[in-house]
């Protein structure tokens, strides 16, 4: 996917105003005790290119069983407070498991 779908998806997901546009300000990735642990930074900016907040999103994925996921995001303000947090963790589809 491309970096351009990328912030069209999370504009969609942040239900941005249309007039309003993200950009990908930095990304990093890291292996760790056997999780990958993903976060980027964007910059929301409004129609006259003034920047109006920042969000960071993360995907932490196990990789090894029962391989969970965790996705979040956040918004701040420019001051930096925190206006807006949502956290998904993944589940089993069913409870028919041997554990």
């Amino acid at each position: 996917m491309s970096n351009d779908n990328n912030t069209q998806d999370f504009a969609r997901l942040f239900d941005l105003p249309s007039d309003h546009s993200l950009t990908m300000s930095d990304v990093n990735r890291v292996e760790k005790n056997r999780m990958v642990y993903e976060t980027r930074w964007l910059d929301e900016h409004d129609n006259n290119h003034n920047l109006i907040a920042r969000f960071r999103t993360w995907t932490n994925r196990s990789l090894q069983p029962p391989y969970r996921r965790q996705v979040g995001w956040e918004q701040y303000s420019l001051a930096g407070d925190l206006l807006t947090r949502e956290i998904r963790y993944s589940k089993r589809d069913t409870m028919d498991f041997v554990h």
